[in-house]
């Protein structure tokens, strides 16, 4: 079943900034991909990220797609949903440019996406194992492992909260 998608702009000149409100009776499909339309259209929010492919061609990386960024051999690599792409920059670099709060570093040498993760494992006392959409998987650092769990809290807690 299509659901119907009413759309009105509402213009306020004593009002500064914009604010987008999704009114609905639950959160479906078709509300998680609106969300995630706005979010692409936000460039301030979501920089492009210069990448090379194989074959050394320069393309940009939406951070929406990439579900790990981590060194490999001396190289920079960003695995997304299309591909494995190489960067120039250094990670450090990388991770300025990344305001997404779903965005975190997890070690010195790797940023992951936690949208992407299908999974956690903490049976190893004192870190967590991460599994991803793509089939990869990752451990995130024992000093990090504290922040991944209170960032993993709050966004259960953000997501619970938007369900009701």
């Amino acid at each position: 079943m299509d659901e119907k998608v009413n759309i009105r702009l509402e213009t306020d000149p004593s009002f500064s900034g914009t604010e987008v409100i999704i009114r609905t009776s639950r959160r479906t499909k078709l509300t998680d991909r609106l969300i995630s339309a706005i979010e692409m259209c936000s460039s301030d929010d979501f920089p492009l990220i210069p990448a090379y492919t194989n074959n050394n061609i320069l393309t940009f990386v939406e951070p929406q797609q990439i579900i790990r960024i981590y060194t490999e051999n001396r190289k920079l690599i960003i695995r997304t949903e299309n591909g494995q792409y190489e960067s120039h920059q250094p990670l450090w670099e990388v991770e300025k440019s990344l305001t997404a709060e779903w965005l975190v570093r997890i070690s010195r040498f790797e940023i992951v996406n936690l949208r992407k993760a299908t999974g956690f494992d903490f049976s190893n006392a004192g870190t967590i194992r991460m599994f991803f959409q793509d089939g990869s998987e990752t451990w995130v650092a024992r000093r990090y492992v504290r922040f991944i769990q209170e960032k993993l809290k709050s966004m259960a807690i953000g997501k619970e909260a938007s369900q009701k």
